[in-house]
Formats: structure tokens, C-alpha cells, sequence
């Protein structure tokens, strides 16, 4: 007998998964001093704040093309920094550019945005969307 629970997503969707910064040269997660690995703790964007944030944002496109707006590429960007924003739970470093970097949503937004991140940004934005990181295993 197959039971559909089966295929629920799991707790995960809210609590966030790990996704490990990777060495684009050697597919390896980036290490600590200690050997841990580097990375950030993401909701699904199935989550609830994952969810309310693509509503809103839907509302606002909606309210724009009545107005006979149109969306540019940099508010598209804009919103994929606000989805990852709102999809962040927390990450394993603690400082960027020597000063103290503490996981909070200002810090989240300035994280994503950051050029030289792009790497981990269009990871992130992958990761989120890939229900298999996020179903009962």
C-alpha cells in the first residue's frame, strides 16, 4: 500500500538545511581551521517565510502591471536577495573582512548582495528550490 505521507516534505522546509560553501576549483566544502565545514542554514522557499515573501511579492507585480509598470532586472535581483534573505536561519562564520559578521537579517541581506559572493547567492537560490533538500530521507 503506498502512503502519500511518504512524499511530504519534511520539518526541514522551516528549520533549514546546511548547504556547505564549495571550492569551485575542487567541488569541496570550504573548511574552518578546525576542518568544518563552511556554509549556511536555508529554508525551502515552500517555507512559511519563504512563502509570505514570494506572496508579497507577487501582490506588488500585480499592483504594478495595473498601473502598466514594468519589472527591470535589478528589482528581479533585488527580490532574489529578499528571498534568500528571508530563507536564511543562520550560517557557520562569524566574521567578513575581519570584523564580527553575526547572522541577523541586515547582515543576511548585505551577505547575499555582495558581488563577490554571486557564487554562493546562485547556489543558495538553487538550493532552496530543490525539494530534495528539504524531503524526509
Amino acid at each position: 500500500m503506498f502512503d502519500i505521507t511518504n512524499t511530504a516534505l519534511s520539518k526541514a522546509v522551516d528549520d533549514g538545511t546546511f548547504m556547505a560553501f564549495l571550492d569551485p576549483s575542487t567541488g569541496e566544502p570550504h573548511r574552518d581551521e578546525k576542518g568544518v565545514p563552511q556554509g549556511v542554514v536555508l529554508r525551502s522557499r515552500l517555507s512559511r517565510p519563504g512563502q509570505q515573501f514570494q506572496r508579497q511579492q507577487a501582490d506588488k507585480r500585480l499592483e504594478m502591471a495595473r498601473r502598466g509598470q514594468e519589472t527591470s532586472v535589478e528589482s528581479l535581483e533585488a527580490e532574489t536577495t529578499e528571498l534568500l534573505v528571508a530563507c536564511t536561519v543562520s550560517w557557520t562564520f562569524s566574521h567578513l573582512g575581519g570584523a564580527e559578521f553575526p547572522c541577523n537579517e541586515a547582515n543576511a541581506r548585505k551577505f547575499w548582495a555582495d558581488a563577490r559572493f554571486r557564487s554562493h547567492r546562485e547556489r543558495a537560490n538553487g538550493w532552496i528550490g530543490n525539494e530534495a533538500n528539504f524531503t524526509k530521507r
